[in-house]
């Protein structure tokens, strides 16, 4: 997968997402909760970027945040999409290199449109 951030500039990065686990341990941390102390059950998505830098990337999904991505996956065309990839793969037959941002270079670090 693909990863842009604003605070990155125009860096495209590439990851994978390495591990998805339910866990209660502090996400400033990572440490599980001491006697008599709880944490609820979140999912721990590890990804690990490739290029151009080696990252860990852990994101804690709360009840929400998945509400918002199983809300946003049931819309048929996003399920459409889906299926496809999982039968035909979402690799291009065109180039290997990363795709390019439509309007990147139109675009300042904020992502908003340029003067």
């Amino acid at each position: 997968m693909y990863i842009r951030s604003t605070g990155l500039g125009r860096t495209l990065l590439t990851c994978n997402v390495t591990k998805l686990e339910v866990t209660n341990v502090y996400p400033a941390t990572l440490e599980d909760p001491k006697d008599g102390d709880t944490q609820p059950m979140r999912l721990l998505m590890t990804v690990q970027t490739t290029d151009p830098v080696s990252w860990t990337i852990r994101g804690f999904v709360e009840a929400d945040d998945l509400r918002e991505i199983f809300k946003a996956a049931l819309k048929p065309a996003v399920l459409l999409t889906a299926f496809k990839f999982l039968l035909f793969g979402s690799k291009s037959t065109k180039s290997t290199a990363a795709p390019a941002l439509k309007g990147a270079a139109d675009c300042t670090a904020d992502g908003q449109a340029g003067a």
